[in-house]
Order: C-alpha cells, then structure tokens, then sequence
C-alpha cells in the first residue's frame, strides 16, 4: 500500500507512526483552533454590543437636535441604517459562533473517541 504523504506529516508532526495517535493530534489541534476561533467571534461580538449601544445613543441625542434642524435629518437616517446593518452583521456573527461551539464539542468528542482506543 502506498504511503499518504498528508499522513506522513501528521505522523512527523504528532511523533508517531500509529494513525489513532495522529488522529487524536489532528482533533486536538482542530479543537485549539476553533478555541481561538470561538475567542475572536466572541471579542467581535462583544466590540459591536458596544458599538450599537453607543449608536443608539448617538441616535437618540440626535433625535433630539434634528427636531430643530432639518438639513440634519438625512445625516441621523444614515446612523439609523449603519446601525441596522451593524445589528444583521452582530445576528450573523453568532451564528457563525454557535456553528463553532458546535464544531468544538464534535472534535471534543472525536478527541475523547481516541483516548477511549487508547
């Protein structure tokens, strides 16, 4: 049987010749990059949280001045736009990080799999 070049550096990489401890390396590592992955959506998300608090603020206040000029309507529709897609962007990032917690638990579970071969 001819050798798998991807395997052979998986085996390199992990120190061994047995596929089930290249396995177990290869989810470990999966599972460490979704953890980085998880942190950085998470950090994203946090970041726009405050970013559409402050919005919401800024739109509130200027609420309050476009009562009295109306050439600064058009500049307040704009903030209320900007935050409408910052709010679709937020949905779409925790989708995105539900989908990656998901990811974790699998490979966790793939992890726990091989220790059981162990």
């Amino acid at each position: 049987m001819a050798s798998i070049p991807k395997f052979e550096q998986l085996k390199q990489l992990c120190g061994s010749n047995e596929l089930k401890d290249c396995f177990k390396f290869f989810f470990v590592q999966e599972e460490s990059e979704t953890d980085r992955l998880i942190t950085k959506i998470t950090e994203w998300c946090n970041g726009l949280h405050v970013k559409i608090a402050n919005f919401a603020d800024l739109i509130e206040e200027g609420r309050t001045l476009t009562y009295f000029d109306v050439r600064l309507y058009g500049g307040l529709e704009s903030l209320v736009q900007v935050q409408a897609k910052n709010g679709e962007i937020l949905r779409a990032l925790l989708v995105v990080l539900d989908v990656a917690r998901a990811a974790k638990a699998e490979n966790h579970r793939h992890v726990m799999m091989m220790e059981a071969h162990d």
